[in-house]
């Protein structure tokens, strides 16, 4: 039998453990200087991310979209094939 994933919640599903990871990851550099030059460096993709609250949850809020739509469109292709 053939197993299929619904787009949607994969989508859902990637894009929320991107964002969860790129918030842990900018409050880590805010508060403790963690990983500091990654969150600059994925700054110039996610625009808004730096090293500061409202940073890191721009930059969750940026994942969690970019994630979405790549889980949703693996998800049709994986359908597909």
């Amino acid at each position: 039998m053939a197993h299929s994933f619904d787009e949607k919640r994969f989508g859902l599903a990637l894009g929320l453990t991107k964002g969860i990871g790129m918030l842990a990851l900018g409050v880590l550099a805010t508060y403790f200087g963690w990983g500091v030059e990654v969150v600059y460096l994925l700054g110039t993709v996610y625009s808004g991310y730096e090293p500061t609250l409202l940073g890191s949850f721009m930059g969750a809020g940026w994942a969690v979209a970019d994630g979405f739509i790549c889980g949703a469109l693996f998800a049709w292709f994986y359908n597909r094939v």
